[in-house]
């Protein structure tokens, strides 16, 4: 720029480059929030690739500080706990659990009941989108069978899904960064969230019983057609699935870290399952891996842009102020933002405001909680949601409104659940 002072010259260059990489990071965060429903063939990962790479090519990052700034933990712990799902998984435990259900329900309402709290509890230790997906197409099959509406067992299965996995560290893949990033050990975090988990989930059962009533209620008692499907199990490897489990829980007992545990039974597994590492690897979600990665470095550049610094300050006070102020600001912002960006990259964008205001367990909890519960609000709030309405497909089609229809009224009544329970438990000093 002639004419202008060197000093200045540079001034305005690092303005300009604030700029760029909060341009970058807007473009990378509106393609994840929209994926593939405006034309574009980019998916979430490669989405957040993209904007990593972009962060690295503009100087936001180096390539020596993007390697560095990759939770690896988190990445590990992932990976591990991806291993041993993958082989419960090719097990059939999942389909002999989602069969054996329907098999046990007399009535419609009874399987609707019966599919929110086994969805549910199940998602809490193997993943909720594990869940979703292995459990959608058997719900579709029973409903078929018996001649009943797939939606509200459908709606059932992913609302219950995502209530559910807020209970663990296992549940969901924001909960994992969460409780390696606070420090939680694994039963400190299902102790103060399974109240959370399971109130849910009965709010949950009352609310779809309610709003799909003219579907289940004043209808024949169900046949016993579900008990007729098929769901072999392989109960050599679902043995080896269950030792293989239980060593995991003992390593956490015994105070190891959460990724060093998971990559030891990941191992474990490999070695003592004896099923084609193909097979496995086949079941594990290398997307979600490479998106969580890609989303530090894009988190990282975004801070080198100086805006976390300007939103801390906007946030400040609330998350400094009393322990419901910060659990209403929590709550509501996370709302928000899994609803624009989906749930893991919302807890993300929070991880640098909520260490800067110094890493109150209460406001992790409290951000696990309501990143989780705010998932069923609209159909891209979560990744189950999108399984589930893919595997639906023409059969069931769950219209964007008509899943809002019953979210919004799900998500109100939890999330408000869960920040009275946690305001609770800090008021009786368990966190």
């Amino acid at each position: 720029m002639p004419g202008l002072p060197k000093t200045l010259t540079h001034a305005l260059a690092a303005v300009h480059l604030r700029w760029i990489f909060i341009a970058v990071f807007a473009c990378a965060y509106v393609l994840i929030a929209v994926e593939n429903g405006v034309g574009t063939h980019i998916n979430r990962a490669a989405a957040a690739f993209c904007g990593a790479v972009a962060m690295v090519l503009l100087g936001a990052v180096s390539l020596d500080q993007a390697y560095l700034c990759v939770d690896w933990n988190t990445i590990l712990f992932l990976l591990g706990i991806m291993l041993l799902v993958a082989h419960f998984q090719i097990s059939g435990f999942f389909e002999w659990v989602a069969s054996r259900t329907a098999s046990l329900a007399r009535s419609r309402v009874e399987l609707l009941v019966f599919l929110v709290f086994t969805s549910g509890l199940l998602s809490a230790f193997f993943v909720n989108d594990t869940i979703c997906l292995v459990f959608a197409p058997v719900v579709l099959e029973i409903t078929e069978r018996l001649d009943l509406p797939a939606i509200p067992y459908l709606t059932a299965l992913v609302t219950a899904a995502n209530i559910g996995s807020a209970m663990s560290v296992t549940g969901n893949p924001q909960n994992a960064f969460i409780g390696i990033t606070a420090h939680f050990s694994f039963f400190d975090f299902l102790v103060r969230m399974a109240p959370i988990s399971l109130v849910g989930l009965s709010l949950d059962a009352l609310i779809l019983a309610f709003m799909f009533r003219k579907s289940l209620f004043g209808h024949p008692d169900l046949s016993r057609a579900a008990g007729k499907i098929k769901a072999p199990v392989d109960k050599t490897l679902l043995i080896k699935c269950a030792l293989a489990a239980a060593v995991l829980a003992g390593l956490w007992a015994a105070g190891f870290s959460f990724p060093l545990a998971a990559a030891a039974v990941g191992a474990l597994i490999l070695v003592i399952g004896r099923v084609k590492t193909a097979e496995i690897h086949a079941q594990v979600d290398w997307e979600l891996l490479l998106f969580f990665a890609s989303l530090f470095i894009l988190i990282q550049g975004f801070e080198a842009s100086g805006a976390t610094a300007i939103i801390l300050r906007l946030v400040a006070p609330a998350l400094k102020g009393s322990a419901g102020s910060r659990l209403m600001a929590a709550g509501g912002a996370m709302l928000v933002l899994s609803n624009l960006v989906s749930n893991v990259p919302a807890v993300i964008l929070a991880h640098p405001v909520v260490q800067a205001s110094g890493g109150n367990r209460l406001l992790w909890l409290a951000v696990a909680a309501s990143s989780t519960l705010a998932g069923n609000l609209t159909p891209i709030g979560s990744m189950a949601n999108l399984i589930v309405l893919e595997q639906a497909g023409e059969k069931a089609a769950i219209g964007f409104w008509r899943f809002v229809r019953v979210g919004a009224l799900v998500t109100a009544a939890t999330l408000i659940a869960a920040l009275a329970v946690l305001a609770l438990e800090s008021r009786m000093g368990m966190i």
